[in-house]
């Protein structure tokens, strides 16, 4: 019974968070069409992005901060309900300020949704099929992002973009829905099944197994955060986001700038990438396990291969679109690893100090600070400098990623163990 309950929340959790991604990206995904429809400049778009992801990072830190004390299936509720909201305010928008104030509310409904899916899981989920769903959920990430990308080329072929924002308010109430009805039936039957007592026994499992004891005085989590190495992991965090959805962002303007290719096809060839991002996911988790569970050391590697593969897109990136694209997929895919390993892994490592939604709060504010950066400041790069520079500023990015990896690596570690 127990386990049953315990899938249908990993299943549940998992279809909200593909929905809420189609909710986050859809705008980046018809960004394009939006600025030759409407006029706007490259800085202007960019800069929608960047106020989504920048009060979407704030949030996730207010979330993180709430979500310890109030219900996680009414903050995701209200995060489902506000994205849709939001997402028919897009759709009868008609001024460019608009778009700016209501594309910032969505960040703010958005920051509701995943820490409290990670308290939830901390709650009813043993260590390992814990870890097992946090990075089995990224899935949704990668395909939520395809499905957003391939639904957005497909409309815009045959109408509107405004039709975009208004098909995905639909998707987000029926989402709200499912979530309201689903984890109110896990959350009665979850008390009956297991009491206190149980909970607490599984509580000290945790910690036995981990082979630490924490004294009260030890648990102030300012210490903590600088005993983890988790202030320095934070500047990867950031890198991570500013690559993972920078990439993703400006791969169409890419496609169309380096190529001249139309705008429902460039669309269509970053649908691609989500796809080859899920192998980042699973081949992360193999590269972990080989590495004895060394966060930091894996995370290394993977900003090593995204140094390569950006080079080789500065030295061969004008030579053919496929090379192109197929580039810019090996980084995404590694982004993703690594937001699996430092956004959705790393916090369970904090429910010890009844910190999870707080350290998945944070690290999803870094994250998207990262992504906000990157929202505008790519756009302006790119206006400036060219596509050509731009690539070779994110080489250097991906280099300063390794950097704070090396000097966080011992803290973690010793922090774990």
């Amino acid at each position: 019974m127990q386990q049953d309950l315990v899938k249908k929340l990993f299943k549940v959790s998992w279809l909200v968070y593909f929905i809420s991604y189609i909710g986050r990206l859809n705008y980046a995904a018809s960004m394009i069409e939006i600025g030759q429809t409407e006029g706007y400049t490259t800085i202007q778009l960019g800069t929608v992005v960047t106020a989504l992801f920048i009060s979407y990072g704030i949030g996730q830190l207010l979330s993180g901060l709430i979500g310890d004390h109030f219900s996680s299936r009414r903050l995701v509720l209200v995060g489902l309900i506000g994205c849709g909201i939001c997402n028919i305010g897009m759709f009868t928008s008609n001024s460019y300020w608009q778009l700016l104030l209501i594309w910032s509310l969505n960040g703010l409904s958005l920051s509701l949704i995943w820490p409290p899916i990670v308290k939830l899981y901390t709650q009813y989920m043993d260590e390992d099929y814990l870890h097992k769903c946090c990075f089995n959920i990224q899935t949704s990430v990668a395909l939520g992002t395809c499905f957003t990308y391939l639904m957005c080329s497909s409309l815009l072929k045959i109408s509107s973009w405004r039709n975009i924002f208004l098909f995905t308010s639909g998707l987000l109430f029926i989402a709200a829905l499912i979530w309201h009805m689903t984890i109110k039936q896990v959350e009665k039957h979850c008390v009956k099944v297991i009491d206190k007592a149980q909970v607490i026994d599984s509580e000290k499992q945790i910690v036995n197994n981990r082979k630490e004891i924490i004294e009260t005085e030890e648990k102030q989590f300012k210490k903590v955060l600088f005993k983890s190495g988790l202030v320095v992991i934070f500047i990867a965090i950031l890198i991570m986001g500013f690559l993972k959805d920078g990439i993703m962002t400006w791969v169409p303007q890419y496609i169309t700038d380096t190529f001249g290719t139309h705008a429902y096809f460039s669309v269509f060839l970053t649908a691609l990438l989500p796809l080859v991002n899920l192998t980042g996911i699973y081949l992360i988790k193999y590269i972990n396990e080989k590495n004895s569970g060394d966060d930091l050391k894996t995370t290394a590697i993977f900003y090593g291969v995204s140094v390569i593969s950006l080079a080789l897109l500065v030295v061969y990136g004008r030579a053919n679109i496929y090379v192109s694209v197929l580039l810019f997929a090996v980084v995404t895919s590694c982004m993703l690893g690594i937001n699996t390993i430092l956004v959705s892994v790393l916090p369970t490592y904090f429910a010890k100090y009844n910190k999870t939604a707080l350290v998945a709060g944070l690290t999803n504010c870094v994250t998207y600070l990262g992504s906000g950066l990157c929202g505008y400041g790519l756009g302006a790069l790119v206006e400036g400098y060219g596509w050509q520079v731009t690539s070779m500023v994110l080489v250097g990015i991906c280099l300063l990623g390794i950097i704070s990896c090396i000097v966080a690596r011992p803290m973690w570690q010793k922090f774990k163990h």
